[in-house]
């Protein structure tokens, strides 16, 4: 990996992290019905990370990323369990969404790059993973199920209307 793309993924990764922590931690929906909302948009800079990344590495960088958001929003772990989960399975979701000629180059998976039908698929199927497995950790047991799904739904539609509005207003450039 060439210098600037890893300084591309530095200020990327500061970026998310100080809008998840500064702005989405901050919004609060206590009202009724939208108690049980919470905005992700940090699983961007996973979803960003070269396409040839080593496991290893994409597990090591979602360990050190999600501990510091934990560090910031006092969770205990839960995203860096997430992130790290999430690290791990990512080869295999790029793999499943392989098309068919392969990849041409080990750059970002953006919308710019791999097309916007690919990106929405990627995006929205790393999303609902990443968001499924957070109030899972978060509730620990399988009997609140319908409390997970229930928690589910809504936060990741709402954070996928913001991965869209952000992949067409700041879409990547690798």
């Amino acid at each position: 990996m060439s210098s600037t793309i890893i300084l591309r993924n530095i200020i990327r990764a500061l970026f998310f992290l100080a809008f998840q922590v500064l702005v989405l931690a901050q919004i609060t929906l206590s009202k009724e019905p939208f108690s049980y909302i919470f905005i992700f948009i940090y699983p961007l800079f996973l979803i960003f990370l070269p396409i040839k990344i080593p496991t290893w590495l994409s597990m090591l960088v979602g360990f050190v990323y999600g501990f510091v958001i934990d560090l910031f929003l006092n969770t205990m772990g839960m995203h860096t369990a997430t992130c790290v989960f999430m690290a791990f399975i990512r080869p295999a979701l790029i793999q499943f969404l392989e098309p068919q000629g392969g990849y041409k180059d080990s750059s970002s998976p953006t919308r710019r790059s791999m097309g916007f039908i690919w990106f929405l698929r990627y995006a929205a199927i790393f999303m609902l993973i990443h968001i499924f497995f957070f109030f899972s950790v978060e509730e620990f047991t399988p009997f609140y199920w319908r409390k997970i799904v229930f928690y589910t739904i809504p936060s990741y539609l709402i954070s996928m209307v913001l991965v869209m509005i952000y992949s067409f207003l700041l879409d990547p450039v690798e």
